[in-house]
């Protein structure tokens, strides 16, 4: 249902950036040759009218879709050159037009220098006009998107909120805590650093774009620590990170975006062999995540709502499109699951 929600989005704006190209080329077209109207008496003259336009608008076009490219990759000396050379093309070509075909009586033997000059100077003026219009209309496309996009956030960040950690966690930590405070009241002071910090950064990150990964993954670690705090000897408990800290800092990731599938295998996880192997690497600037976990006893499953994972899955979608893969595997006693996402690097701005 979504994708085809997608796709008839996609479709519409197609038909409305067509739409809009129509009209603004009939309109240059009537604009460019209001002056020459009372020329257009034939078949034959309208065609040339329309030819002399097409071969400005043409020009144009190539320096807009292709040129204009240069000037966006910050390849000045380039852009300047290529432009210099299509508008160069498109004026010979026109000039070659007007001369043998279009409006030859116009021309002087003595003057053609000149007359060439014009057609330069007439394909720099609907250069630069097509190109205001396609700048203007590609802010306007952007700042719908950007709307549109916000919207799309604002809507996420509300299911986000029911991904973010169960308050159950934090209730059973504590009361944790008071029991490890009565058998080992030194060890309390560091388990309460760690959920505060916790805490902090479920507050404080909640409604930012993006977080330093480094961060992110201290936050799975504190996370993993304070649950193999709460299950004690009765678990096997891994937690695996294969990047440096210096390669972790170069990047950023959507806030508590693992924490998801992290927290999913600790709940799902108890019986006689309980076991969670949690391993993250990086690699060619993608992030791997891959969790291993048991299942609980037959008699003690509960049926899942899977609210958390499709909440999840849906915000991946909105973050990367299809850049991201995400598979499950579940088996009679086991779940993994393995989630792959681009990073990007941090921006210090």
């Amino acid at each position: 249902m979504k994708y085809e929600t997608d796709m008839k989005t996609e479709i519409i704006t197609t038909r409305k950036m067509w739409y809009q190209e129509i009209v603004i080329f009939w309109a240059m077209f009537v604009l460019t040759m209001l002056h020459e109207w009372i020329f257009i008496n034939s078949l034959e003259n309208f065609l040339k009218g329309f030819v002399f336009f097409l071969i400005l608008y043409v020009q144009a076009q190539v320096h807009r879709f292709f040129i204009f490219n240069f000037y966006l990759e910050k390849k000045y000396i380039t852009y300047f050159f290529s432009s210099l050379g299509v508008i160069l093309i498109g004026s010979a070509v026109l000039f070659t037009a007007n001369l043998l075909w279009i409006r030859p009586e116009f021309f002087d033997a003595d003057e053609l220098l000149f007359s060439f000059l014009y057609h330069f100077v007439i394909c720099i003026i609907s250069t630069v006009t097509i190109m205001a219009l396609s700048l203007m209309q590609r802010y306007a496309v952007e700042l719908q998107r950007r709307n549109r996009d916000q919207l799309l956030l604002n809507e996420m960040n509300l299911k986000f909120l029911h991904t973010q950690l169960n308050p159950h966690f934090f209730f059973n930590m504590l009361n944790n805590l008071y029991g490890v405070s009565l058998t080992e009241p030194e060890r309390t002071p560091a388990l309460i650093v760690k959920l505060s910090e916790m805490m902090r950064y479920q507050i404080e990150n909640g409604n930012v774009a993006r977080v330093s990964l480094a961060d992110e993954i201290e936050f799975i670690r504190n996370y993993t620590d304070m649950e193999r705090e709460r299950i004690g000897k009765r678990s096997d408990i891994q937690f695996n990170f294969s990047a440096s800290a210096e390669d972790t800092s170069l990047y950023s990731i959507p806030p508590l975006l693992l924490i998801t599938l992290v927290e999913n295998s600790f709940k799902h996880s108890h019986n006689s062999n309980w076991f969670v192997y949690i391993d993250i690497a990086l690699t060619d600037d993608r992030l791997h995540l891959k969790i291993d976990n048991s299942l609980a006893d037959k008699n003690l499953q509960k049926p899942s709502t899977k609210v958390g994972l499709n909440n999840l899955k849906q915000r991946l979608s909105y973050l990367y499109g299809d850049r991201f893969s995400f598979h499950e595997n579940r088996s009679e006693s086991s779940y993994t699951t393995v989630l792959e996402i681009p990073l990007e690097k941090m921006s210090y701005e």
